[in-house]
């Protein structure tokens, strides 16, 4: 007869083990229940919504009357009689609460309604996070890991409040969503130390990115952030870079040698700055959105 697991090796099992598993064994064992709580728990994705809530792939949906769970194109749904906001604390409190580190690579925080969230003695250590509102990103960078910082990828929407703060200044890459048709100055641009900005839902009057390059180019100073703009549609594409043909038609160039798929026929450039670099502009389609275009805005040593 095999000799039992010990702790260690029962927590190493557990630990790495997919969490929607993990949390189907741990309901149907008393013992495990025990020690769940004490043993991190690693989720590749989790959201966190007003009434939703998703672990890896696994969906849990609340309404008035009841909890839809959904998973792998199966449903299965339990009548409720409680509040839509107990629900979801009961759902939180079951798979969230309670454990000192809970390891995701991509956590995405929208529309929190745990009002008393920051006395839960929580931290998430995360890759990627989303946080599109300013209240929610206020909410939810206390409940990160210090040693999740910087973060891989951040998303937000450009506001004051946030901008300014580190971790949206120095996280790897920075996708800054435009929806709400904010205006984000050269100022504001000047801040930014990401390796990668993109700039999603971008409208025309968004962003001046000939002004910033103007500055760049006045002042000789290196721009260290490679800008990937969503444009969408053809017109609005082509409208940008005949901006950029009126500010520097000087530096069109054909960049032969770059490897990119160029947009045929689109207008490209090659815009010295100072001895040792220079920034490369040109348009490509989006390898995830087909049809949908974004025009690379790519600063490049002289020597590569």
């Amino acid at each position: 007869m095999p000799l039992p697991l010990s702790y260690p090796g029962l927590r190493c099992v557990l630990e790495h083990l997919e969490a929607v598993k993990r949390a189907h064994i741990i309901a149907r064992a008393l013992g495990l229940q025990k020690i769940d709580k004490l043993i991190p728990l690693c989720l590749g994705s989790l959201t966190i919504g007003i009434t939703e809530l998703s672990i890896n792939k696994l969906s849990i949906k609340c309404n008035k009357k009841e909890v839809k769970f959904q998973m792998n194109g199966k449903t299965f749904s339990r009548q409720i009689s409680e509040s839509e906001e107990e629900k979801m604390k009961k759902l939180i409190n079951y798979y969230i609460c309670g454990r000192t580190i809970i390891h995701v690579d991509s956590l995405d925080w929208c529309d929190s309604f745990q009002r008393d969230v920051k006395a839960v003695n929580l931290k998430f250590r995360v890759n990627s996070l989303k946080a599109l509102f300013p209240k929610d990103f206020k909410t939810v960078i206390p409940l990160i890991d210090p040693r999740s910082f910087p973060l891989k990828t951040l998303l937000t929407m450009p506001n004051t409040s946030t901008l300014d703060k580190h971790v949206v200044k120095l996280a790897e890459t920075l996708h800054l969503n435009l929806t709400s048709d904010p205006i984000v100055t050269v100022e504001d641009i000047k801040k930014f130390n990401n390796k990668t900005v993109v700039l999603d839902r971008f409208s025309y009057s968004s962003i001046n990115i000939v002004s910033l390059i103007k500055y760049h180019v006045k002042t000789k100073k290196d721009i260290g952030t490679t800008f990937v703009i969503s444009t969408g549609t053809e017109d609005v594409t082509n409208l940008m870079l005949c901006g950029f043909a009126l500010a520097f038609n000087e530096f069109r160039f054909n960049l032969d040698g770059v490897n990119e798929r160029f947009i045929p026929v689109s207008l490209k450039f090659c815009i010295p700055i100072n001895k040792e670099s220079r920034i490369q502009v040109y348009a490509i389609e989006d390898p995830d959105e087909r049809g949908r275009w974004k025009v690379v805005v790519k600063p490049v040593s002289e020597l590569s």
